[in-house]
């Protein structure tokens, strides 16, 4: 392989495949609230979080642990996805990760949150209580460009992202960046300028998205006005290559494409699936001779 991805960390880290489960945990975030803003990020809507089963937590959990165990899968991360993980009293926080460690076989916990609702007190409980297991905060970047993360209406600045990872890892979690390529008004400078800073910043994951329009949302109504245009599959694919040439060597690459249930993506009509797109991707390194961080 031409990136650490995933799978190879895993295997390097556990000796075997370990299979994410995402769990709904019903928090929600202060972009949406009112206390932050109303309405969420231009591009959000919940519908595009990947599908949990109906229920409970422990359920939701059990649920997708029975059907991978028949794919011979034997160890676990719990990745709490939807919202803001972290946006509420610790006690709830507790109670929630405590509902969804029903299995010995759970080995790492990680949590979708955002960098302003990250407090110091939350992550010295997190690292008293759940200390035993691996724990990675998953935190949306999208650009270091103030200006796009107005424009998207982040409700965070750039400043408050590296603050909170300074935080999170003097507490010796992991941090997982997300980043969207592709946002409205960037260019390519701009975009490779967020992943350096990853990269400069020695973060220990990243995930990459291309940006996707999905139907009643804000960006949406911006798409419509004709005022920016999409990455093309082409262009994302040489985009990413660049990324990968200056990412760190160590940074562990969680996602190269992302998706949206198509009934309500308006915007762009890729990938055809991300098995088609990684096929792809992997014959561009291995066409331009590009492995992560040859050129940084």
């Amino acid at each position: 392989m031409r990136y650490y991805s995933l799978n190879m960390y895993y295997k390097k880290k556990y000796g075997e495949k370990v299979r994410k489960i995402s769990v709904d945990a019903g928090f929600t975030c202060p972009n949406r609230d009112g206390k932050k803003g109303e309405g969420g990020c231009i591009y959000c809507d919940v519908s595009s979080f990947v599908h949990v089963p109906e229920g409970g937590i422990k359920n939701q959990v059990k649920e997708q642990i029975n059907k991978s165990q028949s794919k011979g899968v034997n160890k676990f991360s719990v990745y709490f996805q939807s919202y803001s993980n972290t946006y509420g009293d610790i006690g709830l926080i507790v109670d929630r990760i405590n509902e969804a460690l029903i299995d010995d076989r759970i080995v790492e916990i990680s949590i979708g949150t955002r960098p302003d609702v990250i407090e110091n007190n939350k992550l010295e409980v997190l690292k008293e209580k759940f200390g035993k297991y691996n724990i990675v905060i998953e935190l949306g970047l999208q650009s270091k460009h103030n200006k796009t993360l107005e424009l998207i209406n982040r409700g965070h600045t750039f400043e408050d992202f590296d603050d909170a990872v300074d935080r999170i890892k003097a507490y010796g979690f992991g941090v997982c960046a997300h980043i969207i390529l592709g946002l409205p008004y960037e260019n390519e400078k701009m975009m490779l300028e967020t992943v350096k800073y990853v990269s400069d910043k020695h973060l220990d994951f990243v995930k990459f998205h291309h940006l996707h329009i999905l139907k009643g949302t804000k960006l949406e109504q911006l798409y419509i006005k004709g005022d920016f245009s999409l990455l093309s599959e082409d262009e994302y694919i040489y985009i990413l290559g660049e990324s990968i040439k200056i990412l760190d060597k160590d940074t562990v690459i969680s996602r190269l494409v992302g998706d949206s249930p198509k009934n309500i993506t308006v915007a762009p009509d890729w990938p055809e699936s991300k098995l088609s797109f990684l096929n792809r991707f992997n014959q561009y390194l291995e066409y331009k001779n590009i492995w992560q961080g040859c050129g940084g």
